[in-house]
């Protein structure tokens, strides 16, 4: 099936990176999106939405959702999807800029699981800015107590967002799927969006790439998962700091393109069939 997608015909990997088949027909667009779960939980995403939540049933719940990970999550990621982490002395040897000046990571956008990948591979807390229609469905609140924190569209509740993200950011680090959209098992980058880059400038804080590849399943792992599927490895790299000598615009840009190119690498590819911008 991979055979017929432009995309993959254009794509080149190093020798023995793995490139699985689930079995799924990608758009030629990478816009589309692929997962669209049925809305059962509508909310308002407006200017009343509480983008930054200290209330003590926001806590409690996080706490719940923490615990779940911890034990259930872990336990079937490694069940079911034979997790690895590699690259886990980089989170050491930049712990004091870490500390010093927040962290916002940025990752494929792979499978069900991936923002759970980031926590169990970094041993973080995270807030995740979040396509809010999709918070909308039966996963509303583990969505929202993974961290999720919805994305709005008019100038009013975006002036609330920003302002909670800069409260968020001095407390946890936050995730972002730069392309923002989520195709299961796709093997090349989409496009990226500069919203974490953008905040990385304002911040002047470090962007950590991770970036999630496949395995073939084999062994014990025929029997936990389905055949087609693969096992994950997420890859850690190093962090990546905003030029702050340059002008906003060119900085973001600048440092859009770093992430992009050391994900690729990361992610064992040697040519990708999308372009870095999803916009300009």
């Amino acid at each position: 099936m991979l055979k017929d997608n432009k995309q993959y015909q254009e794509l080149r990997v190093k020798p023995g990176v793995f490139i699985p088949d689930a079995g799924i027909e990608y758009p030629d667009d990478p816009t589309v999106r692929m997962v669209n779960p049925p809305k059962t939980h509508p909310f308002d995403i407006d200017e009343n939405y509480p983008y930054y939540d200290e209330s003590f049933s926001y806590k409690f719940n996080r706490a719940l959702a923490w615990l779940k990970w911890h034990t259930l999550v872990y336990f079937l990621q490694h069940l079911i999807w034979g997790y690895k982490c590699v690259g886990r002395e980089n989170l050491k040897k930049y712990k004091r800029l870490f500390k010093e000046r927040g962290c916002i990571t940025t990752c494929n956008h792979a499978y069900r699981w991936d923002a759970v990948s980031v926590f169990q591979a970094t041993g973080h807390s995270f807030i995740i800015p979040m396509y809010g229609e999709n918070m909308k469905t039966a996963d509303y609140w583990h969505m929202k107590y993974v961290g999720g924190v919805p994305i709005p569209t008019t100038m009013a509740a975006m002036k609330k967002y920003d302002e909670a993200m800069d409260k968020w950011h001095k407390k946890y680090w936050i995730h972002l799927f730069p392309e923002g959209i989520r195709w299961d098992f796709y093997k090349p980058l989409k496009p990226f969006h500069k919203g974490a880059f953008t905040m990385a400038y304002r911040w002047d804080c470090p962007v950590l790439p991770l970036y999630i590849t496949y395995r073939p399943r084999t062994g014990f792992y025929k029997l936990t998962g389905k055949a087609n599927l693969p096992l994950i490895t997420c890859h850690i790299g190093t962090p990546v700091l905003p030029d702050m000598s340059l002008p906003r615009k060119k900085a973001v840009e600048k440092l859009t393109q770093e992430v992009w190119d050391q994900m690729l690498q990361l992610g064992g590819i040697e040519h990708n069939p999308w372009p870095c911008f999803a916009e300009k």
